[in-house]
């Protein structure tokens, strides 16, 4: 980010969940800076600029206390960073969000209010009268229909007046605060029993600044000598009751005088929300709704899109003229030889096949899975996928939000880890992270494994499967039970459905894909240049000779070790890399099963690296290792003791009992 930038005031978006705050923030945005986790969160905030201001966007939230790791965060911004504050309020859920509104101007944070989504609420029948919730508020509303970019114009042009009244009537909680002198944003979470406020101020935090209130040595020094902190505890002014009663009171009070709600009846979209949230209707609607996300990721992009980039662009066109460019530019000397077999080796060159895992893989599938993210939250569908999925999931450590990376898991398993940032907790995103990587097949794998399982017969199929799902249950179980902590209840408001605007779709398309390509393109380039080193160095030769005990274990042939290296690649390079050795049906479906559960591919790997950190990645990788070979070493010792034994007394049973027939 540039000097020019950093200098510049800070505006922070805050609203609730799904108000359309990120879509205020891309409307109002010239440019997008940075998306990152804010320091110490596992919560992602988004950066860009408009005109002289730097904007931030905060993760959706309720207030601005700390609930929530969203609500901390914002909290941490609203105090620390902006300079002033857009409210994004839903027009429509004006006696829910005028609470935070409320909030924002008792802490005298600087505010213009977009009232959003003002057409909805037409249609709902609700009237709005803008000037007087402006005069009852006393700062700039902003009437706005983010989607369709009404309203933003005026909304830029008024950031300038960003204000918040004098006084507010919170001032009268304040006499029962020890005389620690802090400014208004504080006391008024101190009133609240702000913990991690209290503490802040009672334990002299160097890093603690008050935009709106005195110096911090001061408040420190207040704060020691006043006793906020009693006991070794934190101060507690026993108010937040009596503070929230009166802020929700004052709320009713806005609506009476700014609000008419007129009758119109239930609208069909509220209809359809219901039936599918009923278990009984709404469950053969989810299973269409995510077979049809399978069809168009894991079908028409993975397999038929992918295909055709890799086998006709990249295999006949790109690749070949790359390698011809290196070839014909590169001098004949042997001291040129690792640079050629760097750049262009099979397995993972780095201007040949990495440029085509990123453009002709990645790439497309990246694009289908923002695209779909993108329908389902602007059609408010994601949201009750969750509700209907909740209680099955629960069962392995999870909530309904881990429902869509397990769909996407089936369609790239790559991808798939991306979109477990969207299922809530730490702990949540490791079990999903690790079940994705161990026994979700992607669909290019899958699709060599059904076509060597089907010359098997349907037996096998359904045993393969009935591994899997048994894996999963009980690698779900163990981790739900060893992971410290708890699972998080699935809490999530239901936002209205409406049908998605394809400009506001494509739009965050096309920021989420760009953000995705500048950060993981470079984390590929390193991973290629890594392996194909070692590559060239024998490395991989020696690695197939050392899996040799491995193989044996299975009652696999010594050249299985050369589709596992190949798995480390790419999961489908080892499933097809079988279709060459001639195996028993048993051996076929053992192989088939360790390559299943066997590492995530080097893609994977990367994206588990970037999304999680480097202790996760390596504890998953050798626990992928450790559940593969155990499991394939279990069935191959079932196949090869087990089964003959059971095989004889059943055909002693069938003989004893024909000779009795007899």
């Amino acid at each position: 980010m540039s000097d020019d930038v950093e200098h510049r005031e800070t505006v922070a978006l805050v609203g609730a969940p799904n108000v359309g705050k990120s879509v205020v923030f891309g409307a109002l945005a010239d440019s997008y800076v940075d998306v990152s986790n804010y320091p110490g969160t596992t919560v992602d905030t988004t950066q860009g600029e408009c005109d002289d201001y730097r904007l931030t966007d905060t993760p959706g939230a309720h207030g601005i206390s700390s609930f929530s790791e969203e609500e901390r965060v914002t909290r941490d911004i609203v105090l620390n960073e902006a300079d002033r504050v857009i409210n994004v309020v839903d027009a429509t859920q004006l006696d829910r969000d005028l609470f935070m509104t409320l909030q924002l101007l008792d802490m005298g944070i600087p505010t213009v209010v977009a009232l959003n989504m003002m057409d909805e609420a037409a249609a709902d029948g609700i009237e709005i009268d803008v000037e007087a919730l402006e005069a009852e508020l006393g700062v700039p509303v902003v009437p706005t229909v983010a989607v369709d970019g009404d309203g933003i114009g005026e909304l830029r042009d008024r950031l300038p007046e960003a204000s918040a009244p004098d006084e507010t009537g919170i001032e009268r909680f304040f006499s029962d605060l020890p005389a620690v002198e802090v400014g208004r944003a504080r006391k008024t979470l101190l009133v609240e029993d702000d913990e991690p406020t209290a503490r802040a101020v009672a334990d002299a935090d160097d890093g603690f600044d008050d935009p709106v209130g005195p110096d911090d040595a001061a408040a420190d020094d207040a704060a020691d000598q006043d006793g906020v902190a009693a006991d070794g505890g934190v101060f507690a002014s026993g108010q937040r009751e009596a503070v929230y009663g009166n802020r929700r009171r004052r709320v009713g009070d806005v609506i009476d005088a700014v609000q008419h709600r007129g009758d119109r009846g239930r609208p069909l979209a509220e209809r359809f929300s219901d039936l599918m949230i009923d278990p009984l209707t709404g469950t053969p609607i989810a299973l269409a709704i995510l077979g049809v996300i399978f069809y168009l990721i894991g079908v028409v992009v993975a397999q038929k899109v992918v295909d055709f980039l890799e086998i006709v662009v990249f295999g006949e066109y790109y690749n070949p003229a790359v390698e011809g460019v290196v070839t014909s530019v590169l001098p004949a000397a042997n001291w040129v030889e690792p640079i050629e077999f760097l750049l262009v080796n099979d397995n993972l060159g780095l201007v040949t096949v990495t440029v085509q895992y990123i453009l002709g893989v990645l790439l497309p599938l990246v694009i289908a899975f923002y695209l779909v993210i993108g329908v389902l939250e602007d059609s408010g569908m994601l949201p009750r996928l969750a509700v209907l999925t909740d209680r099955g999931l629960n069962r392995v450590g999870l909530n309904g939000r881990a429902i869509v990376p397990m769909i996407v898991g089936v369609g790239c398993v790559t991808m798939a880890v991306i979109t477990t940032r969207m299922v809530g907790s730490r702990r949540e995103r490791l079990i999903s992270t690790a079940l994705l990587g161990l026994a979700i097949p992607c669909s290019a794998q899958l699709g060599v494994i059904m076509g060597l399982l089907a010359s098997l017969g349907m037996g096998w199929w359904v045993a393969y499967v009935g591994v899997l799902l048994g894996v999963l249950g009980v690698a779900g179980v163990v981790l739900d039970r060893t992971l410290p902590g708890e699972s998080e209840a699935l809490v999530t408001e239901l936002p209205r459905m409406r049908i998605p605007k394809p400009r506001n779709v494509l739009r965050k398309t096309y920021n989420r894909t760009k953000m995705f390509l500048r950060e993981a393109a470079p984390l590929f380039g390193v991973t290629a240049i890594g392996v194909s080193a070692l590559d060239y160095a024998g490395g991989l030769d020696a690695i197939e000779a050392g899996l040799e005990p491995l193989t044996g274990l299975l009652g696999l042939p010594q050249e299985f070790g050369q589709i596992l290296l190949l798995g480390l690649i790419r999961r489908d390079f080892a499933a097809a890399g079988m279709t060459g050795l001639e195996l028993g049906p048993s051996q076929i479906f053992v192989g088939l099963v360790v390559i299943t559960l066997f590492v995530p591919c080097i893609l994977s790997m990367v994206m588990i690296l970037k999304e999680r950190d480097l202790k996760t990645g390596l504890v998953m990788w050798v626990g992928s290792w450790a559940v593969a070979f155990g499991v394939g070493a279990a069935l191959a010792m079932g196949f090869a003791y087990v089964v003959p034994r059971v095989n004889a007394a059943v055909g002693g049973v069938i003989a004893t009992f024909a000779g009795v027939i007899g």
